[in-house]
């Protein structure tokens, strides 16, 4: 099965985590696994590939990969690659909407729609190394104000990530605002609800308005958007270990041949065949 981590804590820094990634004596492979906060990772020098919900993207030097709560995900690191690994909670930037905002749709979204990798220039490369490297100093201080440091220069390393994304909605006009509120919807409720009508009822708007926008936004249909979170999270439980049994409970299908079929209608495997592949 593939194992959930938590965040350990430390007494001084209840929240985060940092990990110094050193140079390998050996090819790192690592199992895929899933955790309940999220993971930065900043590849100083880097090569390998990281696996993240079933897409590979490539580990380059000065980048970053944000991977949030819930994804399964594996990174291969080759012989030379270094860096850090900040492991944090997302309830540590409630106070700062947009970017608690920014890491929440790193958690709605599929790594197709918003990537997980941030790739820099020459110069901001060289002030996001000068940002880890205060971080990590200060991690291993005594100072009592290291929590406030950590999370200060944490925000700047976000805010970097944030800069690069394309604005392509950079006006929230409403059917934006609808699309946000319907993907927030989505990540809470596709195991109970898969009914188009019940998203658009509870948005207040009809079907077809909201087929509308997420056809604008993705291309895709609404109940393609949702079929497609409910695969997602099918696949993530095969690769646990769950029996279709476990995993039609958990997702709220009458019985486990509606979920295979289901499942096969998807994406043309069982999900007895989909399992081999992966393991």
């Amino acid at each position: 099965m593939i194992p959930t981590h938590n965040l350990e804590h430390k007494k001084s820094i209840p929240s985060v985590r940092i990990v110094k990634l050193g140079e390998l004596t050996n090819y790192d492979t690592t199992k895929p696994h899933r955790h309940n906060y999220i993971e930065l990772f900043y590849f100083d020098l880097g090569s390998g590939s990281h696996d993240i919900d079933f897409n590979t993207f490539p580990i380059e030097s000065g980048s970053v990969h944000l991977v949030s709560s819930g994804r399964v995900h594996k990174v291969k690191r080759d012989l030379k690659t270094n860096g850090f690994v900040i492991l944090f909670e997302a309830s540590a930037f409630e106070s700062n909407s947009r970017i608690s905002n920014f890491l929440f749709d790193h958690t709605c979204y599929d790594v197709n729609e918003f990537s997980p990798i941030y790739k820099f220039d020459e110069d901001t490369v060289r002030g996001l190394e000068a940002i880890i490297q205060n971080i990590w100093k200060d991690y291993n201080s005594e100072n009592e104000l290291k929590n406030e440091f950590i999370f200060s220069n944490l925000s700047l390393l976000l805010i970097n990530c944030m800069r690069t994304v394309e604005q392509v909605n950079a006006v929230q006009d409403k059917n934006q605002e609808i699309y946000v509120s319907f993907r927030k919807l989505l990540h809470q409720k596709f195991r109970a609800e898969k009914s188009v009508k019940a998203y658009a009822t509870e948005l207040n708007i009809s079907e077809k308005q909201l087929h509308k926008i997420v056809k604008t936004r993705t291309g895709l249909s609404t109940s393609e958007l949702i079929y497609g979170q409910v695969i997602l999270e099918a696949k993530r439980l095969l690769n646990a270990g769950l029996s279709s049994k476990e995993i039609a409970y958990d997702l709220n299908f009458s019985d486990p041949a509606h979920f295979s079929k289901f499942f096969k209608l998807k994406t043309g495997i069982s999900p007895k065949d989909f399992r081999k592949i992966q393991f």
